[in-house]
């Protein structure tokens, strides 16, 4: 059941810049001394324990995913997946999930994936020194979305610009309107190549996931606008969490040579690092949520239409549920209780096209690049979306020609 203690006002006058660099600390103070806590500049409820954030994501009765005026659709429109409860979130879903079910990913998808990471990985072969984030993961994570959602020509770049503006809109609590501004231009691009996708694909259905949305089997099809809004948030978490993840576990896994070769022999390993990878990071920081009813926890009383933030990263790290939990460790008992993607009904569409992304990328990095290593030591950046804006790399090159390696 949901827990408070005391009163600390820590979260009272918190901001998103507060929080930017390492929200960590903030985080163990909320969970020991103010676990449901209120902040005046965010204007939300702030929920940062383990049981506590489980239950919200648990109960869309009192915790509604639905909120007013809320920063999501104003960056990405009306009805989005994770805006959408009950029978309204399982039509969007119906019509989402086809392409990108476990068995369709790795039948439909794994190929395109690994021609595209021994593409990336033959160019960084010639590079000593490199960024994965720039060279490897933001690309690989890009041009596999740009395929699976079927907007084919659309370049890495573009990707990038799109995703920014979109994640910065989610967490714009202060209401800068540079951030709006970059918002609109971006929903604007965005939804004016969806439509001519979609009237493609009417006339001649694809495998992509644009075609399996304009085609879903509802009694009230998507419109066109709602399938743009979909795309607009897929183009968000579906890039930053594969692209987040893969540096993220480059840097452990260099870090830690025994654990490196567990993960690069054993399938099993690499899936559980893949899992502790989203656990530690947590690259979608928190779930939004609204207050259906007032709700009361001990001496807190949140009233009905105030808005709520189940921190699922300060979850991730609840000593209450994960031992030593700022530790990397594949073989914690409960790793599978993560919340990096969610639980209930909201659990992540791009998880199965994540994972095959983890699957193909690690193993190619390692076993093509020799003696790979980091150059330096890489820092965090983020608390609604958590990741490496940089990761710097090298590693041994054979000048075939001299016969030696530099």
């Amino acid at each position: 059941m949901p827990t408070a203690e005391g009163r600390t006002k820590i979260a009272e006058n918190l901001t998103s810049k507060d929080l930017y660099n390492n929200p960590y600390p903030i985080y163990r103070e909320l969970r020991d001394h103010e676990p449901w806590a209120w902040s005046n500049e965010l204007k939300v409820w702030l929920v940062t324990r383990y049981d506590d954030a489980l239950f919200v994501d648990q109960h869309p009765e009192i915790f509604t995913a639905y909120q007013d005026n809320s920063l999501a659709e104003r960056a990405m429109g009306q009805g989005t997946l994770v805006r959408t409860d009950g029978e309204a979130h399982r039509r969007l879903r119906m019509a989402t999930d086809g392409p990108l079910k476990r068995r369709t990913v790795r039948e439909r998808w794994a190929e395109g994936l690994q021609s595209h990471a021994r593409e990336l990985v033959d160019q960084l072969i010639q590079k000593p020194e490199f960024d994965l984030v720039t060279d490897f993961a933001a690309p690989f994570a890009a041009q596999a979305l740009v395929r699976v959602v079927g907007l084919l020509g659309v370049t890495t770049s573009q990707i990038v610009d799109w995703s920014g503006a979109f994640i910065a809109g989610l967490a714009n609590h202060e209401n800068d309107p540079e951030v709006w501004q970059r918002c609109e231009q971006a929903y604007s691009e965005v939804g004016e190549l969806v439509r001519e996708k979609i009237a493609s694909v009417r006339a001649v259905p694809d495998h992509s996931l644009i075609s399996a949305m304009a085609h879903a089997n509802l009694d009230d099809p998507l419109t066109d606008e709602e399938i743009a809004t979909q795309v607009r948030l897929i183009f968000s978490g579906g890039f930053n969490e594969p692209w987040d993840a893969i540096a993220t576990l480059v840097w452990h896994l260099c870090d830690q040579p025994e654990l490196r070769e567990r993960v690069l022999t054993d399938p099993a390993a690499l899936d559980a690092a893949f899992d502790e990878t989203a656990r530690w990071l947590t690259p979608t920081g928190a779930f939004p949520r609204q207050l259906a009813v007032d709700y009361t926890v001990g001496d807190v009383t949140m009233r009905a239409g105030q808005k709520l933030l189940a921190v699922a990263s300060s979850a991730n790290r609840d000593e209450r549920k994960f031992a030593s939990p700022d530790t990397f460790d594949i073989d914690r008992p409960n790793l599978q209780d993560h919340m990096g993607f969610s639980l209930g009904a909201h659990y992540c569409l791009g998880v199965y096209l994540a994972r095959e992304q983890m699957r193909t990328a690690i193993p190619m990095l390692f076993n093509s690049l020799d003696n790979l290593r980091l150059v330096r030591q890489p820092k965090l950046v983020g608390w609604m979306f958590c990741g490496l804006q940089s990761l710097e790399m090298r590693h041994d090159t054979t000048d075939v020609k001299n016969g030696f390696a530099k």
